[in-house]
């Protein structure tokens, strides 16, 4: 059967005024895969230009396994009634498969947006997610999550440091996702850091309960509990912490756990969107602990030097550190 003909008895097929005959010989030529393929194709162009190649090819599939799953029928009788219920038995399953199938593509096409939340370098942010969560974002960070947050799970992506207090939900736990680690608490309060630029990602517990995993390890946190996932080492370990140190950043300090300087001028360059310089290389690798106040870089990096032999120079936005002669 030529093309041509295949697509008009298809049409009468649809309409319902294909004779027995007619039918049976579409019936007979369906498991031509190519043919049917062809016409189904040249029939979605026509209806729905806005549906893609990919998008056409699936329905295609989807629509010849509805049809061979039904049993062969046997034309004996060339009636209109017999032909009109043949035509039901066979199409009935067509037009399902079609509109189950477009109806979900379409959906998922249309309301899967992410939701991005930024703090630039020198900014911070707090919102409060729609399962009544509220996250505490800092200085160049962002988290982002779509419209699969709030089902079966509740997952952000963290990118950077932010600290979480999370609205409990036993059926729908909540999932910090970032590049190094996962974190997973069902209602707790906790801190991630992970930034790219840094060799290490922590999560620090605040309240509740949460479950770290990195590396295919995993840990349990308690309150005061800090989990430390090396990038270089690939390994996760665990320790006892102040746990509030970790989040003062939400009240304008900042908190060093026996951090290089090299560390510290990356997180002050964040805070204050500044760009710190060396010119001492053996200032990078000394360590503090203890608190800056986050009023201005000045003030920090005073601090800095009355606590150690380094000295700096300010020009404009760009900041040199330089060891005290």
């Amino acid at each position: 059967m030529k093309d041509k003909n295949y697509t008009i008895l298809f049409e009468k097929y649809l309409r319902n005024e294909a004779s027995a005959d007619e039918v049976a010989q579409l019936q007979a030529t369906m498991h031509h895969d190519a043919k049917i393929q062809a016409i189904f194709e040249d029939e979605l162009r026509y209806s729905d230009s806005s549906m893609d190649e990919n998008t056409r090819h699936k329905l295609f599939q989807n629509i010849r396994r509805q049809v061979y799953n039904e049993k062969e029928p046997r034309f004996l009788q060339k009636s209109w009634k017999k032909a009109l219920y043949w035509a039901a038995i066979f199409i009935l399953p067509v037009i399902s498969a079609f509109s189950v199938y477009y109806y979900f593509t379409q959906k998922q096409q249309i309301v899967n947006h992410p939701t991005e939340i930024i703090a630039r370098y020198g900014e911070k942010a707090e919102v409060v997610l729609p399962d009544g969560s509220r996250v505490w974002i800092n200085s160049g960070s962002k988290i982002i999550y779509d419209d699969a947050f709030n089902r079966k799970q509740r997952p952000v992506f963290l990118e950077g440091e932010a600290c979480f207090e999370v609205a409990t939900d036993k059926d729908r736990p909540f999932v910090v996702k970032t590049k190094a680690m996962n974190i997973q608490a069902l209602g707790t309060t906790f801190n991630v850091r992970s930034y790219d630029d840094d060799e290490q990602a922590y999560a620090v517990l605040l309240e509740g309960k949460i479950k770290v995993s990195a590396s295919g390890q995993e840990r349990i946190l308690t309150e005061n509990q800090r989990a430390t996932f090396n990038k270089n080492t690939h390994v996760l370990t665990t320790d006892i912490v102040r746990s509030v140190d970790f989040a003062q950043w939400r009240n304008g300090n900042l908190y060093f756990d026996n951090q290089t300087f090299e560390d510290i001028a990356r997180t002050l360059s964040r805070i204050f969107n500044v760009d710190i310089r060396f010119a001492s290389d053996t200032l990078r690798s000394m360590r503090f602990s203890g608190t800056l106040g986050m009023s201005g870089i000045q003030n920090a990096l005073d601090i800095l030097s009355l606590t150690s032999p380094m000295r700096y120079k300010m020009d404009g936005t760009t900041i040199e550190l330089y060891h005290r002669k």
